[in-house]
């Protein structure tokens, strides 16, 4: 197979894609210019309903829907689709993996060396749907062949006949995630935006509390992104959070994800800056679905508005 392009560098625009109906609206936050590989995008199925389909749940449809979202973006027919979804459920049941045989890597268990790309790009589930997806258009005739067949030309598996298999539940998970809402990570300097909304509540005392974080209101299920790379230090329940999601990253920064639906991440895991870790709740002491966005420097707590600003992002327009 070819080397793929490398995702572009520099600044990546900040997209909410409210899919349905084959209708896309497009609600932009610019940081700069965009690249369609340079930013994750991250999915949360549309209500309660879709967050489960074909024994699967929240952390696979999300993924689903990532791959829907980007087959749409890239105008592949709704077959393109089915066969995304049923290959990787069949090589990683739709998980993004970070292990696999030898190389594979990802949800579609793509190998760096064989030309997908880096470990870094094939671990983005946006990227490697748009490299799946680009294979797949590539074939001669491609929307006539069975499931099984598309997804094995592509992927050159020992196991040609396992696709098939899937397909029933292809079908259903792609139905399920028609509606999805999906944004595209916006990173500056290494920094993406956690989650898409509006900020509540600011850093600081409210009356005579000091509020040590930022609140981002959210509706529940919404995909909450990790803001760097790094390393999960805690993740589970917390007096007053709910449910919390702590990441170390380096230089003594630690961010703290608050008030968590459910955590998509395990303590000790990596993680990649705008990879998903859980999804916006209203767990604990909350009186509204939001992310408490909480930054420490050193174990002290900083203004994320103002973290963001000096490394020239934003958080709040």
């Amino acid at each position: 197979m070819g080397k793929v392009a490398a995702a572009g560098a520099g600044f990546v625009v900040v997209i909410m894609l409210f899919i349905g109906g084959g209708a896309i609206a497009v609600v932009q936050a610019v940081f700069g210019s965009s690249s369609s590989s340079g930013g994750g995008m991250n999915c949360a199925p549309a209500g309660a309903s879709a967050t489960s389909a074909a024994g699967y749940g929240p952390q696979e449809m999300s993924n689903a829907a990532t791959i829907v979202a980007v087959g749409k973006r890239m105008n592949v027919p709704e077959q393109g689709w089915v066969v995304a979804v049923a290959t990787a459920l069949t090589e990683s049941q739709l998980k993004n993996l970070n292990y696999g045989d030898r190389d594979s890597v990802g949800l579609f268990q793509q190998r760096p060396s064989q030309g997908w790309g880096s470990v870094t790009q094939i671990m983005d589930p946006t990227y490697s749907s748009e490299q799946f997806y680009r294979h797949l258009l590539a074939l001669p005739n491609w929307q006539n062949m069975p499931v099984t067949v598309a997804a094995q030309t592509v992927q050159r598996s020992g196991f040609p006949d396992r696709y098939g298999k899937f397909e029933p539940a292809a079908r259903q998970i792609v139905g399920a995630v028609q509606g999805a809402t999906c944004t595209t990570s916006a990173t500056t300097g290494g920094w993406t935006t956690p989650t898409s909304g509006t900020c509540t509540s600011a850093f600081g005392y409210r009356g005579s509390e000091f509020h040590k974080g930022l609140d981002i209101g959210a509706p529940i299920g919404t995909p909450i992104l990790a803001a760097n790379s790094g390393t999960v230090i805690s993740s589970g329940p917390a007096s007053g959070y709910g449910l919390w999601v702590r990441i170390q990253h380096g230089d003594g920064i630690v961010t703290i994800y608050g008030h968590n639906d459910h955590n998509l991440v395990r303590e000790g895991q990596s993680v990649q800056a705008g990879q998903p870790i859980a999804a916006v709740g209203n767990r604990g002491a909350s009186t509204g679905a939001h992310l408490h966005l909480q930054i420490e420097a050193n174990g002290q707590a900083v203004d994320p508005v103002e973290f963001y600003r000096q490394r020239g992002g934003q958080l709040c327009r």
